[in-house]
């Protein structure tokens, strides 16, 4: 003889509560920020990868009569023109030596179609926007206007250096000498 249906639900009900079984726990992962760091002179900076499009080694490029020593020139990166800008040139710290180990990164931005060229890249980093955060110390007010915060982790410090505060320059955006 077959059961009912309603025993046979009231059944499984009793199988489900005797063994105690408990709902899945939601589990709530910190946000990470990710950054792209590198080295500008002895500055260890890190920038958000939403205003990276890119990077590459360093290209040739053609020089440009009549600017600031800070634009290097003009690069072919994939078919793209775009100023390549010494940033340790930029924020006072001599030229970069171009070599094997110096990259172009390149800026994603609407407006201005440029690369940043830098001595040593270090690869990504990921940080939790608030466990990370630290302190940033004593700066030099030639850089101190790009640097939008500073993160750290297993004692070291990475300086945020925001690219849209370097846009908004208006001495970045007079490149003629």
């Amino acid at each position: 003889m077959s059961a009912h249906p309603l025993e046979i639900l009231q059944l499984m009900e009793q199988d489900v509560l005797s063994a105690d079984m408990s709902l899945p726990q939601e589990v709530i992962v910190a946000e990470q920020w990710v950054g792209l760091s590198y080295r500008v002179g002895e500055l260890q900076l890190v920038t958000a990868m939403d205003q990276i499009s890119e990077v590459v080694p360093s290209a040739p490029f053609a020089m440009v009569p009549r600017t600031q020593s800070w634009l290097r020139g003009i690069a072919n990166v994939r078919g793209r023109l775009l100023s390549v800008i010494d940033l340790q040139d930029f924020l006072g710290m001599g030229p970069v030596n171009a070599d094997q180990y110096s990259r172009l990164i390149v800026i994603n931005n609407d407006q201005l179609s440029c690369c940043l060229l830098v001595s040593r890249l270090q690869g990504l980093r990921h940080f939790d926007p608030e466990a990370n955060r630290c302190e940033t110390g004593e700066m030099d007010q030639k850089w101190a206007g790009y640097i939008a915060g500073s993160v750290g982790r297993d004692q070291q410090k990475w300086l945020v250096f925001d690219t849209d505060l370097l846009f908004e320059d208006k001495s970045f955006l007079t490149a003629a000498a």
